[in-house]
């Protein structure tokens, strides 16, 4: 069982998440950006990968590797507060290449795109707020990122989502039980998650569109 959840751990790692969310905007409304063709989905794919991916699992790797962290996993409130900013870092940088009528950026922008990686960015900095005080399961935090996004997609989208609707709350079901198997978090923590995650979703889709 243990295994299995460390397989389910990895696998739905929180720095993909992103990745995943962006998956599923373009799956929900292809037509929505077929004018741009497919190729513009690839490239705004592996922009996102890249960025929210590759580049924070590279400075894990570097702190790791340089005794500033005693995991990877991050098991203390303490390591986890620099790896929190620079990760915080890496997704406001990509929420800004898809900020809407952003007129440096060669890329088209993508407002779904825009408004998701801002909703990731307010769930990290909630977490790093609470992380002052209490533990809180990041894997719970990017699950319900996850949910807050499909809520949203539901009424945008040219598809009935609401398999998909179920398929994520089980899978939200799932990593928070993997969590709590591998003794990780308490129900506490992973239920914290789940609500700053949905929470920030929902914030970034529904009031910081009013600003712009």
């Amino acid at each position: 069982m243990k295994l299995t959840s460390r397989l389910i751990s990895f696998l739905f790692h929180p720095i993909l998440f992103p990745t995943y969310g962006t998956l599923l905007i373009l799956a929900a409304n292809p037509n929505r950006y077929g004018y741009f063709g497919e190729k513009l989905h690839i490239v705004w794919l592996i922009i996102v990968f890249a960025l929210t991916f590759i580049f924070p699992a590279i400075w894990l790797l570097m702190m790791k590797r340089l005794d500033m962290i005693q995991s990877l996993a991050l098991d203390t409130a303490n390591e986890r507060i620099i790896p929190f900013i620079a990760t915080a870092t890496f997704y406001l940088w990509t929420a800004w290449m898809f900020k809407p009528h952003n007129v440096n950026m060669k890329v088209p922008s993508n407002e779904m795109l825009f408004y998701m990686m801002l909703g990731s960015c307010f769930c990290i900095f909630l977490a790093l707020v609470i992380n002052i005080f209490s533990k809180i399961s990041l894997h719970a935090a990017a699950a319900g990122n996850l949910l807050g996004l499909t809520f949203i997609l539901i009424n945008s989208s040219i598809y009935d989502l609401r398999f998909v609707l179920v398929g994520v709350i089980l899978l939200a079901g799932i990593i928070g039980t993997a969590r709590l198997i591998l003794s990780a978090h308490t129900s506490r923590e992973v239920f914290w998650g789940y609500f700053v995650g949905f929470s920030a979703q929902f914030i970034a889709f529904t009031f910081v569109p009013k600003l712009f």
